[in-house]
């Protein structure tokens, strides 16, 4: 049974585990808790009775925007409705916040994640050279509720 809850502390080594694995990236632990600090209603975790499937990381960046920093399923639940409950609840609680737009970031070569924001009616915007720390390129993203 799929639930989404709100991120805890506790949370910290598997969303870690599955920015490694899923993103390809290394952040230190005090960036997670930050973000949690930064808007708790805006980190969500998808589980599966104890199993951490994945999670959506965003905060609020301007009176209006809100924007998604890390979105990510573990591999083996990809396709699989994850991404999309994430997603809704997201978006859920960012109309009941007044929000109006979203913003993401998606690494270029990542066709599979840019398809699925597309259908959540998201449209790049912009490339943004070098952005990821491997020197990949990014698009930005954005979406109007």
């Amino acid at each position: 049974m799929l639930s989404i809850r709100p991120f805890g502390p506790p949370d910290l080594p598997h969303v870690a585990g599955i920015v490694r694995e899923s993103l390809r990236e290394n952040y230190p632990s005090s960036l997670y808790i930050d973000i949690h600090r930064w808007w708790r209603d805006g980190f969500l975790i998808a589980e599966n009775g104890a199993s951490i499937l994945g999670f959506l990381a965003a905060v609020v960046n301007a009176p209006s925007t809100a924007r998604i920093l890390m979105l990510a399923v573990r591999e083996p639940w990809r396709r699989q409705g994850v991404g999309s409950r994430l997603m809704d609840v997201f978006v859920r609680e960012c109309g009941m916040r007044g929000l109006r737009d979203v913003e993401l970031e998606v690494r270029k070569s990542n066709v599979a994640a840019i398809r699925f924001y597309t259908r959540y009616g998201f449209q790049i915007s912009n490339l943004i050279p070098r952005f990821y720390t491997d020197g990949e390129d990014g698009f930005k993203m954005r979406r109007h509720l």
